[in-house]
């Protein structure tokens, strides 16, 4: 789900483990959707300009396009096309996050945490809203559940790769986020003391905004589909686990971007299968 798609290598391994628990033809279905919403994110991340980025986001639509039109010609369409008609997937969440990585090449900045939340919901609650339909859900309980899964999700992905979007150029943090703590967008670029000071405050308040976030999403949780939704019920711990990395790393986030060791997540992933298999609601 949500913010796990975008971001770097490290980002791809920590849901990996919470879709190891899917059946086959689900595990086949969230690997089409991944792969689609991987490469629209690569299109800008990965391009040699601007306009080398929208015309491979051009070609990311033309897909999209030819998936939902059924065609199956395309090897690389052809996994969407079958993913399409066995979940019922809706096309609305793919044009919303086609959306959302055009705001990246735009090199948008946002104001406020309800500007961000908006960009959250386009790449990433956008992509819980699919996941939802390949795990069975229908509900609009689900679908609630996955947007604010989704900007907890990015929100905490937001917080771990400051210093990576730096070097695209890319300023997530809210501005007035910013200017509370005296956060300077060259200083942050300088990684200079006064910047450092700023963002060890800074990264404890957006972490409690997305320990809020991620309370919210467990508040949503609706019990029908519980056992369905145990691959993002994961998801969020495992990232509950990297938000908590990210708080402890305050400044250290312009750095390095920090991670859950493999051994953890499989851990956290095994409590949670046993949990469900024993009855436990925790």
């Amino acid at each position: 789900m949500g913010g796990a798609v975008s971001g770097p290598a490290s980002a791809t391994s920590h849901f990996r483990v919470a879709f190891r628990v899917l059946p086959p033809a689900r595990r086949e279905g969230l690997a089409a959707v991944y792969a689609f919403c991987r490469g629209a994110d690569d299109a800008v991340d990965e391009a040699a300009g601007p306009g080398d980025a929208r015309a491979r986001l051009a070609e990311v639509r033309r897909q999209l396009d030819d998936a939902f039109a059924g065609r199956t010609d395309d090897p690389s369409v052809a996994p969407l096309v079958r993913a399409i008609a066995a979940f019922s997937l809706p096309r609305k969440p793919f044009d919303d996050l086609l959306e959302g990585v055009t705001w990246d090449l735009e090199g948008r900045r946002y104001a406020d945490a309800e500007a961000l939340t908006e960009y959250c919901r386009r790449v990433a609650s956008t992509v819980g809203l699919l996941c939802v339909r390949v795990f069975g859900c229908e509900g609009a309980g689900a679908d609630a559940y996955a947007v604010e899964l989704g900007v907890a999700l990015q929100w905490t992905n937001i917080l771990r790769d400051v210093g990576e979007d730096l070097a695209r150029d890319r300023i997530y943090l809210p501005a007035d986020a910013l200017g509370r703590h005296g956060i300077s967008e060259e200083g942050l670029r300088r990684r200079d003391a006064a910047a450092r000071r700023g963002m060890d405050a800074l990264v404890r308040e957006e972490a409690t905004c997305a320990r809020k976030r991620f309370d919210g999403a467990q508040a949503l949780l609706p019990d029908v589909d519980r056992r369905r939704l145990l691959a993002a019920r994961i998801m969020a711990a495992v990232y509950r686990a990297l938000l908590a990395k990210v708080e402890r790393a305050g400044s250290g986030v312009l750095d390095r971007s920090p991670r859950v060791p493999a051994a953890q997540r499989a851990l956290i992933a095994l409590g949670l299968l046993l949990g469900d298999r024993m009855g436990r609601r925790g």
